[in-house]
C-alpha cells in the first residue's frame, strides 16, 4: 500500500491544536519520517521534542505571509488542519475565512512539488443524516463517502438549538477543491480527504462523549438525547485510531484509486455505526483498532 516514492516529509497547518499535536507525536515515533515542518500562527510555549520538528510562525489566511510558502518548500506531503475557527458552530464569516486558507494552501502547493495532501474534513459534512428523514435510509456501514451530502448537524447545547451549517458547508467544499486541485494536476498531486469523526482533546474517554456535540460541554440533555448520544458515540475516534487513519492517508499508494483524489471516513471501529469505513480499509489500508461500545453502555 506504500507509494514507490514514499513520504518522508510532512509539513502540518494548525500544527498547535489538538489534532495537530497528537499527529506530530505519532510521527515522531515512526522511522519513515524524516522531517516535520509544524505551521501554526505562532509556536506553543513547549513544543514537541525533537530535531525533526521545524515551527514555523505563518498565516495562511494573509496571503502576504511568505513565511508559509516558503515551510512548503521541499515536503513531500501535507497535513491540512488549519481553520479560522474549529468548532462547528463557527459563523459563516469563520468558514469562509477557514475555505480560503484551504485554497490557499492548494494554490502554492502546485508550485512547490507537494506530492501529497491530507485535507481534514468532518462528519459535519454528512450531519444532517443524524435526523430525519436522511436518518431513516441510514443502515450500518451505509453511511458512504458516496451518499449525497448533508451539511450541518443540528444539536442541543443544553441552551438552544444549533446547526453547523457554515462549518460544515466550508469542509465540504475544501474537499470538492482538493479533488479539483488533484484532478487538475494530473495525478502529480494527490489528495485523500478524511471525514474524522470525534476526536476530543486529550486522552479523548469514550465517557466523555455527550449530546453537546462540543468538547467540553456537559449536557446530555435535549428532546431526543438518547438517538443523539448514540449518533455522537458512533462518531469516537480514538486517538490511536485517529493517529493511524491520518498516517495511513499520508502513506498509501494512489496507485488502485482510479483517480488522483478520494474521501473516506475516519471513524474507530464502533460496532453497529452507520458510518462506513470498510471502503476506507480498501482505500487506504486504514486498520482500527478501538471500539466506543467496548467503553460504554
Amino acid at each position: 500500500m506504500t507509494s514507490p516514492n514514499p513520504v518522508r516529509s510532512v509539513l502540518i497547518t494548525g500544527a498547535g491544536g489538538n489534532l495537530g499535536q497528537k499527529l506530530i507525536a505519532h510521527l515522531l515515533a515512526q522511522d519513515w519520517c524524516e522531517r516535520i515542518v509544524a505551521l501554526d500562527r505562532s509556536a506553543p510555549a513547549s513544543p514537541a521534542p525533537g530535531d525533526r520538528v521545524q515551527w514555523v510562525a505563518g498565516n495562511l489566511a494573509d496571503p502576504a505571509d511568505a513565511s508559509w510558502r516558503e515551510a512548503l518548500g521541499g515536503v513531500d506531503a501535507a497535513v491540512h488542519f488549519a481553520a479560522q475557527n474549529p468548532y462547528p458552530d463557527a459563523p459563516w464569516s469563520d468558514a469562509c475565512a477557514s475555505f480560503d486558507m484551504t485554497l490557499a494552501l492548494l494554490g502554492a502547493a502546485g508550485r512547490t512539488g507537494l506530492r501529497r495532501i491530507v485535507f481534514a474534513s468532518s462528519n459535519h459534512v454528512m450531519g444532517q443524516y443524524k435526523d430525519a428523514p436522511l436518518a431513516d435510509t441510514l443502515t450500518p456501514g451505509g453511511l458512504t463517502t458516496s451518499l449525497e451530502p448533508g451539511p450541518g448537524t443540528r444539536w442541543f447545547n443544553g441552551r438552544e438549538m444549533l446547526q453547523g451549517t457554515a462549518y460544515a458547508a466550508s469542509k465540504l467544499m475544501g474537499e470538492r477543491a482538493c479533488l479539483a486541485e488533484a484532478h487538475r494536476s494530473n495525478g502529480t498531486l494527490t489528495a485523500v480527504c478524511v471525514r474524522i469523526g470525534w476526536c476530543q482533546p486529550g486522552e479523548n474517554r469514550p465517557e466523555t462523549i455527550n449530546t453537546s456535540g462540543l468538547p467540553g460541554e456537559e449536557p446530555n440533555v435535549g428532546p431526543d438525547m438518547e438517538r443523539d448520544l448514540r449518533w455522537f458515540r458512533n462518531m469516537w475516534l480514538s486517538n490511536r485510531d485517529f493517529t493511524a487513519v491520518m498516517e495511513r492517508a499520508l502513506r498509501a499508494d494512489a496507485g488502485s484509486w482510479g483517480q488522483p483524489g478520494i474521501v473516506v471516513n475516519g471513524m474507530s471501529a464502533n460496532r453497529g455505526m452507520p458510518w462506513d469505513i470498510e471502503t476506507t480499509r480498501r482505500m487506504i489500508g486504514y486498520e482500527p483498532q478501538d471500539d466506543i461500545w467496548d467503553h460504554v453502555g
